[in-house]
């Protein structure tokens, strides 16, 4: 079904969609926070910290997860975009 350029249905959709792209990228970012972070709560006592090494071999891990989830919601939000670009006059 092909909306028209002056359909509010169509500005709706496109505000939809870009809102549900800087949601994806956002989830992706805190999903990299968490692996950097740890599993659960943060470490309360000093001797439970992570060493440089741990943290980095496991934002290693999850980041070409994220980084691809991260330019799908990019994308998502240009498509968005482009939805409400199209009923604007030029």
């Amino acid at each position: 079904m092909a909306l028209a350029a002056d359909d509010p249905r169509r500005r709706r959709l496109g505000y939809g969609l870009v809102a549900a792209g800087v949601l994806v990228i956002v989830v992706a970012v805190l999903y990299v926070l968490e692996a950097a972070d740890g599993p659960g709560a943060a470490p309360t006592q000093f001797a439970q910290r992570r060493s440089y090494d741990q943290v980095k071999v496991e934002v290693h891990r999850v980041f070409p997860l994220a980084f691809l989830v991260a330019l799908g919601g990019l994308g998502l939000a240009l498509y968005g975009g482009r939805f409400l670009r199209e009923g604007e006059e030029r």
